[in-house]
């Protein structure tokens, strides 16, 4: 006595299971392209804060525009050499920042 291989509650579990993978994936994409973004945006204020005074942008100098291009586009494939550079460059502009103040301060 066999019983029917596909009754309609397991298509429809089925269906329901395939369409949040969907989901699943589409949610993987939006997320692994925020890095890519992200760097676009952020050079872009660095070009429209270029306008404002230098000491609200410590350490936004063309090397730092340059090293964040080239992270956008290599990071991923650096692996954690490519994180370990995030860091810093994310560090980078309160260090930066830090040694202007005490410089300020003597």
């Amino acid at each position: 006595m066999s019983r029917p291989l596909s009754t309609s509650n397991e298509t429809g579990m089925r269906k329901e299971l395939i369409r949040l993978r969907m989901e699943m994936h589409r949610q993987q994409l939006l997320y692994h392209s925020q890095p890519l973004a992200h760097p676009l945006r952020q050079v872009k204020s660095m070009m429209t804060s270029k306008s404002e005074s230098s000491e609200h942008s410590p350490g936004k100098g063309p090397v730092v525009i340059a090293a964040t291009m080239i992270l956008a586009l290599f990071g991923r494939r650096l692996g954690r050499v490519g994180q370990l550079a995030r860091v810093a460059l994310t560090l980078y502009p309160l260090i930066k920042g830090q040694q202007k103040l005490r410089q300020k301060l003597r």
